[in-house]
């Protein structure tokens, strides 16, 4: 271990103290480091066993890569200490607004305060898992090691960080980290001989199932199948290995999951069942098939654009494949009067619905809205358009009639209407 006090040479960054130690784990130990500027970063120090020359020549690899994207807590530079054997690395300190992944799934922040995450929330977290794997593997790295473990959310709005990115290597190259139980992909826990490794397959299956986790509240294999025998490699090899069966499966019934799952499983739209369908039947022992990040975040973007409000408050989704389907709450129809069309997408219009960057092919990272649906304060059943930008607009009805639209004003939406925004079209259809 590092005292308090101690000078850290981080290479090109220069010096910082140890200020104190914030964590610890199987590889090393974690301390708040802080520059001359004043600037604090976190350390994390190898303990010697596992202070290896593989260890170094990794984390070395990955500082010259640099972050594939500003949600990882990426290694900056190399630390050593003058007259101390082994080494580190530094990052970014993790802001304690963000939480581990498993508070998610216990609905309790570390106080035991219950949380209120929004569907919102919970979908632009799932969006930003997937573009974040998407640039990492784009970069040519996996991961290796996705699991609740390393990532944090912070739960207002869904906002994430990915942190242990030591275990983060070159695409099907060698490694001794073959990931998290329970979320390794089913060939490399069905290979006895250890010869599988982890690359960017088995981490497309690693996340498919933290994206059912945070949105499912279940693992997709557990079910009646997994409640008995003793949990050894025996057990986890015949239920996560070759042995591995969908607990939703479309024909297979033996390993139905708890009544939550279900329950949740049936308030998403078919399209997004489908898709973790095509990740857990046709992927799950075939890796070509698996269900790749730029999928997901499709997925993602549809499954906010069909978000709606029903009458009695409940969020819920429109679904075009069963457009009749009731609100959990009340059983009203969740069809919406009014679709807004962008290009290829579909809003459904409710209290919930915006048109983004994203929607017009801009802004795709941090979407930011560029208009808001509102109800008529007086009449519920009539919807406007609220101009959020500092530009102005020009909505067009039948007959070549046209009116400006300026920031800050709502315009009310009728079928057949083209509005047009600084950067495309919005047209106003039935559902």
């Amino acid at each position: 271990m590092l005292s308090n006090g101690t000078l850290v040479d981080l290479g090109v960054l220069g010096p910082a103290r140890v200020t104190d130690l914030i964590g610890q784990g199987g590889q090393g130990f974690v301390y708040r480091v802080q520059q001359a500027s004043g600037r604090m970063l976190a350390l994390k120090w190898y303990r010697p066993e596992s202070a290896s020359a593989e260890q170094r020549q990794g984390i070395r690899t990955l500082v010259d890569f640099g972050a594939p994207d500003h949600r990882y807590l990426w290694p900056l530079s190399m630390a050593e200490v003058a007259g101390v054997p082994g080494f580190g690395y530094v990052m970014e300190l993790r802001e304690p607004k963000y939480l581990e992944l498993s508070r998610l799934l216990a609905n309790r922040d570390a106080e035991g305060r219950e949380l209120q995450v929004t569907f919102a929330a919970t979908i632009a977290m799932c969006r930003q898992l997937a573009a974040s794997f998407l640039r990492l593997h784009a970069r040519g790295l996996c991961y290796r090691d996705i699991s609740f473990g390393n990532v944090f959310f912070e739960p207002a709005t869904g906002s994430i960080l990915i942190c242990d990115n030591d275990n983060v290597g070159v695409d099907n190259g060698q490694s001794r980290v073959l990931g998290t139980p329970f979320f390794m992909a089913p060939e490399v826990v069905a290979d006895a001989t250890f010869a599988t490794l982890p690359n960017t397959d088995t981490d497309r299956h690693s996340l498919a199932v933290l994206l059912f986790y945070i949105l499912f509240t279940g693992h997709p294999l557990e079910g009646r199948l997994t409640e008995g025998g003793l949990r050894d490699p025996a057990w986890l090899s015949e239920h996560f290995g070759a042995g591995a069966l969908f607990c939703l499966h479309p024909e297979r019934t033996e390993n139905r999951p708890p009544a939550i799952v279900q329950q949740y499983w049936e308030l998403y739209p078919t399209f997004l069942r489908e898709l973790f369908g095509q990740a857990f039947v046709d992927g799950l022992h075939e890796p070509g098939a698996r269900v790749t990040e730029g999928q997901w975040l499709k997925a993602m973007d549809r499954l906010a654009d069909a978000m709606v409000r029903c009458a009695c408050g409940s969020t819920g989704f429109f679904d075009d494949a069963d457009p009749q389907r009731g609100c959990r709450t009340c059983g009203r129809s969740l069809a919406p009067a009014l679709l807004l069309q962008v290009g290829r997408r579909r809003i459904a219009v409710s209290a919930m619905a915006q048109v983004r960057g994203d929607h017009l092919g801009i802004d795709s990272d941090r979407p930011t809205p560029i208009a808001a649906v509102r109800a008529h304060p007086q009449d519920p059943a009539r919807w406007g358009l609220s101009n959020l930008t500092d530009q102005p607009w020009t909505a067009r009805y039948a007959g070549n009639q046209q009116v400006t639209v300026a920031p800050g004003a709502t315009v009310e939406l009728t079928v057949g209407q083209r509005i047009d925004l600084a950067g495309g079209s919005v047209y106003v259809v039935r559902p």
